[in-house]
C-alpha cells in the first residue's frame, strides 16, 4: 500500500503500538497488573490522539459542522454498525451450538445482544470492544459544538466548559455506562483538549529528560495508587490520578514514537496504526477462536491462558497480525473497505 504523505508517521507508529497494547489488554483481561497498567492510558491515548489530529481550522465554524458530522459517521458509526450486525447472526449460532468459553466477546441473550447494538453498552454488544467508536463520535461532536459556540467568545470560557462537561461525565458515571458512552464521551472532553494543546504548542518536541522523568513518576503513581481503570465500564477511580496517569502515559508513548524512525518494525507497527479499526473489529474473534481451540482440545488450561507469557505473546501477535494481513491484502473488497484505511 502506498503511504499517505499527509499522515504523521510517528503518530501512526504510536497508534499501532497502543493498538497492540489494547489487544494485549484483552488477552490478559484477567491478568492482574499487566492489564491494570495498560488500562491506565491505552484508551485515553486514542481520545488524546483524536484531539491532536482534529483540524479546528478546517472543521471549526457552524458552516462546516454538517460536513464534520458526516465524516465522523462514515469513519466511526458505519464500521460500528456494519461489524456488529454482520457478526450478530454468527454469534447467536455459535452460542447456541457451541456455547461460550471466554468473556472477550460478551454475550447475554439474542434479544439483549441485538438491542445492545443500539444501546452501545460493551457488555451487551456482539463485539464489545467496538463501544469506543460511537463514544469517540459523540465526544468529537460535543467538542466541536462547544468550540463553535464558545471559543470565539473566550478561550477561558471554552476551557471551563470542557472541564464542566468532564465533571458532569464523572457524576453521570456513578450510574454506570450510559447509552453509546455519553458519560465517557463527556469525561473524554479533557483528553480531546489536551490533544489539541499538545499539537498547538509542540509539546512532544519540548519533552526533555527531566520532563520525561516526571511523566514516568506520574504514570507510576497513577498505576500504583488508583484503582483498575476501565473506561468501557465507566470506572475511573480517583479523577486526578485517572487524568494525570492517562496524559503522562500518552505523552511518553508520543515522545518515544517521535524518536523512532525507519526500519521494518517501525513500518509494521505504523501499519497497525493505520489499520487500527480492522484490528479493533477482528482481534476479539481471533483470540476467542484460538482460545476455544486450545482449551476445548485440552492443549492448555484457562489459568495458563491468562498467565503463560509465551501463550499471551502468541495470542497478541495473532490478534494483531491476522487483521493486518486481511486489511492489507483484501481491504478494497466490498464491506471490508469500510473497515480499512
Amino acid at each position: 500500500m502506498v503511504p499517505d504523505k499527509t499522515r504523521i508517521a510517528w503518530i501512526d507508529f504510536a497508534k499501532g503500538f497502543v493498538m497492540i497494547l489494547v489487544v494485549l489488554g484483552h488477552v490478559t483481561v484477567y491478568g492482574g497488573d499487566a492489564n491494570k497498567f495498560v488500562c491506565v492510558f491505552h484508551m485515553p491515548f486514542f481520545f488524546i490522539t483524536s484531539g491532536f489530529l482534529l483540524n479546528l481550522n478546517k472543521w471549526g465554524g457552524a458552516e462546516n459542522y454538517k460536513n464534520f458530522v458526516s465524516k465522523l459517521i462514515k469513519r466511526l458509526l458505519l464500521p460500528y454498525y456494519l461489524a456488529n450486525f454482520l457478526w450478530y447472526p454468527f454469534l447467536v449460532v455459535k452460542e447456541h451450538f457451541f456455547g461460550h468459553l471466554l468473556k472477550i466477546i460478551f454475550y447475554s441473550s439474542p434479544i439483549e445482544s441485538f438491542l445492545g447494538i443500539f444501546i452501545g453498552k460493551p457488555i451487551l454488544l456482539p463485539l464489545g470492544p467496538l463501544w469506543f467508536l460511537p463514544c469517540l463520535l459523540i465526544a468529537e461532536i460535543i467538542f466541536i459544538k462547544l468550540y463553535n459556540r464558545l471559543a470565539k467568545m473566550s478561550a477561558e470560557i471554552f476551557v471551563l466548559a470542557i472541564i464542566f462537561a468532564a465533571y458532569t461525565g464523572l457524576i453521570l458515571s456513578r450510574l454506570g455506562y450510559l447509552p453509546l458512552g455519553l458519560n465517557v464521551a463527556l469525561v473524554s472532553q479533557v483528553f480531546l483538549l489536551v490533544g489539541v494543546l499538545i499539537r498547538r504548542y509542540n509539546f512532544v518536541e519540548r519533552i526533555d529528560l527531566k520532563i520525561c522523568g516526571l511523566l514516568i513518576l506520574t504514570l507510576t503513581c497513577a498505576f500504583q495508587l488508583n484503582k483498575h481503570v476501565d473506561m468501557s465500564a465507566a470506572v475511573f477511580g480517583d479523577p486526578l490520578l485517572f487524568y494525570s496517569g492517562a496524559v503522562a502515559g500518552t505523552l511518553i508513548v508520543m515522545k518515544l514514537s517521535s524518536l523512532i524512525a525507519g526500519g521494518k518494525i517501525f513500518s509494521l507497527i505504523s501499519d497497525c496504526g493505520r489499520q487500527s479499526v480492522m484490528i479493533l473489529i477482528l482481534h476479539p474473534l481471533i483470540i476467542e477462536l484460538f482460545y476455544n481451540i486450545f482449551v476445548r482440545n485440552k492443549l492448555c488450561t484457562l489459568l495458563e491462558i491468562y498467565t503463560e507469557p509465551l501463550l499471551i505473546l502468541c495470542m497478541t501477535a495473532l490478534g494483531v497480525l491476522i487483521p493486518l494481513v486481511i486489511a492489507e491484502n483484501f481491504g478494497r473488497l466490498p464491506i471490508l473497505k469500510y473497515f480499512c484505511a
